[in-house]
């Protein structure tokens, strides 16, 4: 990766969903980023929903990640 590389979100939802997905494209060798939004809010004082937590990979693994999305999606 270079300095320039950009992050893209590839999924949304809750932080079960998002670790075992993370997981996943950490074997297949593709890095990602999880904004935990739900714990932000609870350190802020404040209540939100659990599946709006997002998983980001960078834009050149991006179409890689969406095909081990896909098939991560099918086998759950």
């Amino acid at each position: 990766m270079n300095d320039k590389s950009k992050h893209a979100k590839l999924y949304v939802g809750s932080m079960i969903t998002l670790r075992a997905l993370e997981n996943y494209l950490i074997d297949k060798k593709i890095p990602c980023l999880i904004k935990n939004h739900t714990e932000s809010q609870r350190l802020g004082g404040f209540g939100g929903s659990n599946s709006a937590n997002e998983l980001y990979v960078y834009e050149e693994d991006l179409k890689e990640a969406q095909a081990i999305l896909t098939h991560f999606l099918k086998e759950s």
